[in-house]
């Protein structure tokens, strides 16, 4: 069965009388609902009505009833067009264009006759009616407005040949002279030319297609269609020689010729059906479609409805072609053939595939919003990701077809699994879906299939709760992907199970050839993913295990923990007993990280830096880290410290421990006696001394100088300190405990050095007790000035603190020049007052 866009039929035939006296030939037409208009070439003008088809449904008489009839001239009407919103019917004839009543085809009286006219058009717009008019004699185009009683010229055109054929589309005007078609603005009165058409005057054709778009009979048998801005949007119609009129009703265009109706598509330019009919003369367009007419009969094109030409198509497999037809009426309207749509791409979708168009098959099925598991069924292998209730609505035949195919084609099954996969993956990241466990468990299948272990590790990692755990831990575990299967286990909060599969895999009780990560990746994966569970049952379970793998590793469960999943410190301190480098690390969190003022924490972190210090004698980095804490907390118990470092060679570290206690001398003999670095009891006072007063500086340089002095062969130390620090050590108590062997020349330095600090203290004093006196005499000089004025309290002033007007002689006067109340002066806290003087009222 052909495809019909339209139907066809004959509404008016008039037949042929030997004894009819008038002649009946028709020479144009117009239509306006179920009025049909006829001009014949005997200069008279019919009228018809449109008859329902219930009205003589067995009957092939005509369904049309003559109203009325109006003879105008012996000349032939040329043309007829109407102004319903007037109800006007414009009739050329004999070059002369009048108004007659669309109803009683009498003549408007008010209308004065348009003469030399050989075409005309008019188009209606909102109120405004505009009728174009071409005189083959004057060679000129004319826009005239039409109103209810009269019309009048707006603007005229001139032209080198001679006008045809013209049509009107908005302020557009398309003429078609004897040799081209040119683009007229009426607005702006711009005119341009298109092309030549080399055609006779019969086959010139200008038709308004809408939108200020034309429909043009180009050269070479080419249907054009020209914008008003002078360029073809749309494709060209091929279309045979001959065309005596064409219509373009979108989504379809018509061509007429002598013999024949074609029907050409406006989205494939492919012509969709043709009519067979004797001695067609012309088309005009009506209500739902167009009307054509020869020389004795009238015959109506209905439009088929959309959805019965999209059956149509379906049912002759031209899925293509329906889809494309539906779309193009989809995008005008909100959705009223919206499952249509679907249904139609679908299954055009299904046909690309079995045909192995695959990305033609993924566009459709994208557009189309088609269920993912209608896929999943081509894959019995996938059948395990379906519920039960799910019932396919593919082609069961085609589908058995595809998987035989499959079977003897390795490689075409592959490229469908490739296919599958890159469709599922924009299907699982659309809120369109409809399926998103089934999508994401048959992505899951698809990457171990294809070895895409890259993608199968994306899609298992958190967060991932689509993936059924039934379903997808079978896959894996058969394939050994194991680590996929951990991240799958953590993604869905099994962590248990996640950090079990990891501690498998580094001890080698599970392999996994895909597993991108080493031992220590995995060691770390699971540190990490520990740091971070409030479930400490877990933490307890696996903590050690990698603390016995990595002890530095291993601590960040505890000190990479957020603050609302902390552990008490006293059981993870338990804990890490057993495991020195972890301790030291737990308990730097605690103290420097944590800030932490339990004694506990800062005096087993002195005590670990000192055994790990014992251990390691080449670890200065250690020692470093104890002598800093011992000199920075103050929270550590220095006598258990002292004790355990007593027997030990760190010197400094137990000097810095006697000062705590505050025997500094004893420090400082230690240090002397005892410690290699001969500097080391300088470096003590310096640290020790660095923000105290120069008071309790000397006193324990002093006390230095002393050891020096009174230990065996440190005499060339303490003339070095007495060198480098004259201007701290007194000249007096230094001289009290010099030996009196010691000559003035020895002492030479230290003494120079000692005067010069003298002198230089004496005459800073001097300084600052000038600066001192300047002071007070600028504040006496400010008093006497203050003094010396004279106030005038008229009851206006008013005190600044509390606002009120100062009327008593006692006040006082402010340096800014304000006044206070005496007593408001003593309640504030403002700079104290210059003067509280008594004053005479004035």
């Amino acid at each position: 069965m052909a495809f019909e866009a339209f139907t066809f039929s004959c509404v008016y035939e008039k037949t042929f009388d030997p004894r009819e006296k008038d002649k009946f030939n028709i020479q144009c037409l117009e239509s306006f609902h179920t009025n049909i208009y006829i001009g014949t070439k005997q200069g008279t003008v019919h009228h018809l009505l449109l008859l329902p088809t219930n009205v003589h449904p067995n009957s092939h008489a005509n369904r049309t009833e003559e109203r009325r009839a109006k003879k105008l001239s012996n000349s032939t009407v040329n043309q007829i067009r109407l102004v319903p919103i007037y109800s006007h019917l414009l009739v050329l004839s004999n070059c002369t264009v009048a108004a007659l009543n669309m109803f009683s085809l009498e003549t408007n009286p008010s209308f004065k006759k348009i003469q030399n006219v050989s075409q005309f058009d008019v188009l209606q717009r909102d109120d405004e009616v505009r009728m174009v008019t071409c005189s083959g004699q004057k060679k000129a185009v004319r826009v005239l407005s039409v109103g209810p009683d009269r019309w009048d010229v707006l603007r005229e055109m001139f032209l080198v040949q001679e006008p045809v054929v013209l049509a009107l589309d908005g302020a557009s005007v398309c003429v078609g002279t004897s040799e081209q078609y040119l683009l007229w603005d009426v607005d702006t009165g711009h005119r341009e030319d298109l092309f030549q058409h080399g055609h006779s005057r019969q086959q010139v054709l200008v038709s308004a297609v809408g939108g200020r778009e034309f429909l043009l009979n180009g050269p070479g048998g080419l249907g054009l269609f020209v914008t008003a801005s002078g360029v073809c949007q749309r494709p060209p119609l091929h279309w045979p020689p001959g065309v005596l009129a064409a219509r373009a009703f979108p989504p379809f265009a018509l061509s007429l010729q002598a013999h024949e109706l074609a029907v050409y598509s406006l989205l494939d330019q492919q012509c969709k059906q043709t009519v067979r009919v004797s001695g067609a003369l012309g088309l005009a367009p009506a209500a739902d479609g167009a009307v054509l007419f020869t020389d004795r009969a009238v015959y109506l094109l209905c439009s088929v409805p959309l959805q019965e030409q999209v059956l149509r198509l379906m049912e002759q497999e031209r899925l293509d072609e329906a889809l494309l037809l539906l779309e193009s009426e989809h995008s005008q309207s909100l959705d009223p053939h919206g499952e249509l749509l679907r249904s139609i791409t679908h299954r055009a979708g299904f046909n690309h595939l079995f045909q192995e168009k695959f990305t033609e098959a993924t566009e459709l099925f994208i557009k189309g919003e088609l269920d993912p598991r209608e896929l999943l069924h081509l894959l019995p292998e996938l059948h395990f990701t379906l519920p039960g209730h799910f019932h396919p609505k593919t082609d069961q035949t085609k589908t058995q077809g595809l998987r035989e195919l499959w079977r003897r084609d390795p490689d075409l099954r592959h490229r469908f699994l490739g296919f599958l996969t890159d469709f599922l993956r924009v299907t699982a990241s659309s809120a369109r879906s409809c399926g998103g466990a089934e999508v994401d468990c048959a992505l899951l299948w698809l990457h171990v299939q294809t070895a895409d272990s890259d993608s199968l590790l994306q899609l298992v990692e958190s967060p991932n709760n689509t993936c059924k755990l039934e379903k997808c831990e079978p896959v894996l575990t058969r394939h050994s992907r194991f680590f996929a299967l951990s991240l799958l286990y953590q993604s869905q909060g099994k962590y248990q199970h996640a950090i079990q599969s990891w501690v498998d895999l580094a001890d080698g009780l599970l392999t996994d050839p895909s597993c991108p990560l080493t031992r220590s990746d995995v060691l770390e994966l699971a540190v990490s993913t520990l740091s971070q569970l409030e479930d400490t049952n877990t933490v307890w379970e696996f903590a050690p295990w990698t603390l016995r793998n990595n002890q530095e590793t291993g601590v960040h469960i505890f000190t990479k923990r957020p603050d609302q999943v902390q552990i008490p410190p006293e059981q993870v301190l338990a804990l890490l007993e057993t495991y020195p480098q972890a301790q030291i690390k737990y308990l730097e969190f605690l103290v420097h990280d944590m800030h932490s003022k339990e004694a506990g924490h800062h005096t087993l972190l002195a005590l670990a830096y000192v055994s790990q210090s014992l251990q390691s004698q080449q670890d200065s980095g250690t020692r470093r880290k104890l002598q800093e804490l011992l000199w920075e907390s103050n929270c550590y118990d220095a006598s258990t410290v002292y004790e355990r470092a007593k027997p030990t060679a760190l010197h400094m570290e137990k000097a810095i421990l006697l000062g705590r206690t505050g025997d500094h001398r004893g420090a400082l003999s230690l240090l002397v006696q005892d410690c290699p670095e001969p500097t080391a009891a300088e470096e003590y006072c310096c640290r020790l001394t660095m923000d105290q007063d120069l008071h309790h500086t000397q006193s324990l340089m002093l006390n230095l100088l002393n050891i020096y002095l009174t230990s065996e062969g440190r005499s060339t130390a303490a003339l070095d300190l007495l060198k480098k620090y004259p201007q701290v050590l007194s000249g007096q108590k230094v001289l009290e405990v010099l030996p009196e062997s010691w000559s003035v020349q020895l002492l030479s330095g230290f003494l120079l050095g000692s005067v010069r600090e003298m002198f230089h203290q004496s005459r800073m004093k001097s300084v600052e007790q000038a600066l001192e006196q300047a002071r007070l005499l600028r504040h006496k000089a400010f008093w006497i000035q203050a003094s010396d004025s004279m106030l005038r309290l008229d009851g206006r002033q008013v005190c600044d603190k509390c606002h009120e007007p100062v009327t008593t002689p006692v006040f006082v006067h402010t340096p800014p020049g304000g006044l206070l109340h005496l007593d408001c002066a003593n309640d504030s806290a403002k700079t104290p007052p210059t003067r509280a003087v008594p004053r005479s009222l004035k």
